[in-house]
């Protein structure tokens, strides 16, 4: 499963001196220009992470492959917590077609032991989850797919966020979350679904191109200890390619989008590349999560 979320934070603030004010530089909200050109990493064992070499991405701007379920897909599954990864029973959990959360496919509840099973019918290509618990804020996982001719199928979990971690925020970012904005958040992956490195990420009014959106503050995680850090210890997408997009203010429209340089030569010459993009809305106190790949025509 993936995840992906972004805030914008801009602050002037004027500072005294002879009768003069000049603006602070712009505050840092997690978009400045990377270092290195963008890499493909694999998890050698928890939170241990190796780079293998540049990203993958011969698929980026080709048509999509994605085929829709041949035969109705039974998923099995199990809720656990975002940052502890406790499980997370008790949990309903709507299972809806592409971004349309009013397109229901099944609900379900997991079980004591936070198990669950769905039913996906024949005829789905994307899918998306809400999940809903009274100890955790409302968390929706997009951009989901399953092997399309398969009819059982194990997904290894699938994660909310407690209203505990919610909380750790400050200690872990410095920053509190604000009562009533939402959270974009995900992980970035190559043509061969390995985390890719090195990426920026904002959220965006406008489709393709950077505007960033009130309020985006994007935050990236340690590829040691798999949680958000400060800017000041990670100003990019790390080897486990997380992303997390915090203080939106709701809007019915939102781009999610990750920036790189594709080769050392496009760094060179400062030229960008939009890498993926998903389109979304940002909810008052909701998480919705993402699966990002490669933008497809």
């Amino acid at each position: 499963m993936r995840i992906a979320y972004s805030f914008t934070l801009i602050s002037l603030v004027a500072c005294g001196g002879g009768g003069e004010s000049t603006p602070d530089a712009p505050k840092d909200i997690g978009f400045s220009n990377p270092v290195a050109p963008l890499m493909a990493n694999r998890e050698v064992s928890e939170d241990n992470w190796e780079e293998i070499g540049p990203a993958d991405l011969t698929c980026l701007n080709t048509a999509p492959t994605d085929q829709p379920t041949s035969v109705p897909v039974a998923l099995s599954t199990v809720v656990r917590d975002f940052q502890s990864d406790n499980l997370v029973p008790m949990t309903m959990i709507t299972v809806f077609r592409g971004q349309n959360t009013m397109d229901v496919l099944d609900t379900k509840m997991s079980d004591g032991n936070a198990a669950v099973t769905f039913n996906i019918p024949a005829g789905v290509t994307r899918f998306g989850y809400k999940m809903v618990n009274d100890s955790s804020l409302d968390t929706l996982l997009l951009n989901q797919k399953v092997e399309p001719n398969n009819p059982t199928q194990t997904e290894g979990s699938i994660k909310s966020v407690s209203k505990t971690t919610a909380q750790t925020l400050p200690a872990l970012i410095g920053v509190s979350r604000t009562v009533g904005t939402g959270v974009l958040a995900g992980a970035i992956r190559d043509c061969q679904d390995r985390e890719i490195s090195n990426f920026i990420a904002t959220v965006s009014t406008t489709k393709g191109t950077v505007t960033h959106a009130a309020g985006t503050d994007t935050y990236y995680f340690s590829p040691t200890v798999g949680l958000p850090v400060r800017h000041s210890q990670q100003k990019h997408g790390s080897k486990n390619g997380l992303f997390m997009i915090i203080e939106l203010q709701p809007a019915p429209t939102a781009y999610v989008q990750v920036w790189g340089y594709k080769t050392a030569a496009d760094m060179a010459s400062d030229t960008r590349s939009l890498i993926a993009e998903l389109q979304t809305n940002v909810i008052a106190d909701t998480v919705i999560t993402g699966s990002y790949e490669p933008l497809r025509q």
